[in-house]
């Protein structure tokens, strides 16, 4: 099974996943992409010590560092 990395971008900073996870292929990976990315926008909504997670994209990595998709962005309240 290849390995996904799934690096979250939020404006300008960016947290590299360097650890990856092993899935069937692109499709499951992005779905685990997109079920992060609604619990972080949820979490940002509800919370507003993390209210700085304002654009936050999931970029999904190939074993070979390339970018295969960006997830859609989610725009939180702040």
């Amino acid at each position: 099974m290849p390995i996904f990395y799934f690096d979250l971008r939020d404006g300008d900073a960016i947290s590299v996943d360097e650890v990856g996870m092993r899935l069937p292929g692109l499709e499951p990976a992005m779905d685990v992409a997109m079920r992060v990315l609604n619990s972080f926008a949820i979490q940002a909504e509800g919370d507003p010590q993390k209210s700085y997670l304002l654009e936050m994209i999931i970029e999904v990595r190939d074993e070979k560092g390339n970018v295969s998709e960006v997830t859609r962005r989610r725009a939180t309240r702040h």
